[in-house]
């Protein structure tokens, strides 16, 4: 088979064509650190609604985005915040209001139910440290006591968690799918075993020998993506470990309208009527996504 039949390459909207209203999301990264932002916005022009979010152990921004363009119905939330600028305010706001259904879990339980969705497990089963906790009391759907069989003692069981979609950034892909990050792992590959269907952009296009010549650097194999999106600042404002750094000036704007309940400004204004994301790098300016690149 030739290597343009194999191609997964594809714009963001068809890439996210499939999905529908009522799936289960999740985003790779970790606070702002390789977000898939680009396909969040894509997801967010698309208009999808009743969203379950699966989101990464420690996540803000592109959840509070789906918050405020109405996109989510139910949340798992160990934290959702914005690192170094406090408050998610939308999460905030869609809390208190009641609009989005929260189920209060912590680190270990969202990553070793997905462990337990790559891994085809019923559920997993940890010590009780949990009873040291409210979470079985306010989660009581997700938190069960089960007997050990092997030694009959009362532990923890949580249920495994396998999102239908998850969209995953990195620096480098090839167009089988084949995706490699330069700034460490961050639950990429169990993302992508957990998950039905998987998602790539990346900064950079390569050919497929960059890949093999290094196989080991190779964070998502190929055979668990379903499409490539090449989409360059994938990851901004925030950053790409490798390729640029945050842009802190844009984070603050986003902050100050999340504050003020004015995202739906926001969205407006670099989101919804524009061509990918070409409304939001030109506000930016070359000079500006220049003096972010990490060289």
């Amino acid at each position: 088979m030739s290597a343009q039949r194999r191609s997964k390459l594809m714009p963001a909207a068809e890439a996210i064509a499939g999905i529908q209203d009522g799936a289960k999301v999740i985003a790779g990264g970790v606070h702002f650190s390789n977000t898939p932002l680009a396909l969040v916005r894509e997801l967010i022009r698309r208009g999808v609604r009743d969203l379950e979010i699966i989101p990464t152990p420690a996540t803000g921004l592109w959840v509070d985005m789906l918050l405020a363009a109405g996109a989510v119905r139910k949340l798992w939330v160990s934290y959702i915040g914005m690192e170094f600028m406090g408050l998610a305010h939308n999460f905030r706001r869609a809390v208190e209001a009641g609009t989005v259904e929260i189920v209060d879990v912590d680190e270990p339980t969202i990553f070793l139910g997905l462990r337990a969705a790559a891994g085809g497990l019923p559920f997993v089963a940890m010590p009780p440290i949990h009873k040291l906790t409210d979470l079985p009391k306010v989660s009581p759907q997700v938190y069960r006591d089960i007997v050990d069989p092997f030694t009959g003692r009362t532990v923890i069981a949580t249920p495994p968690l396998a999102p239908d979609w998850a969209f995953i950034h990195v620096a480098k892909a090839d167009v089988n799918g084949n995706g490699v990050s330069l700034g460490g792992r961050h639950m990429e590959d169990v993302i992508a075993k957990a998950s039905k269907h998987v998602i790539l952009s990346a900064e950079e296009i390569v050919d497929p020998s960059v890949i093999t010549a290094a196989p080991t650097h190779t964070t998502v194999p190929g055979v668990l993506v379903e499409a490539v999106v090449h989409t360059p600042y994938g990851a901004y404002p925030g950053t790409c470990p490798g390729v640029y750094s945050y842009d802190r000036a844009h984070l603050e704007e986003y902050s100050d309208y999340a504050k003020d309940d004015r995202t739906a400004a926001y969205l407006e204004r670099y989101v919804y009527g524009s061509l990918g994301d070409r409304v939001l790098l030109d506000a930016a300016g070359p000079e500006r996504l220049a003096a972010l690149e990490l060289k």
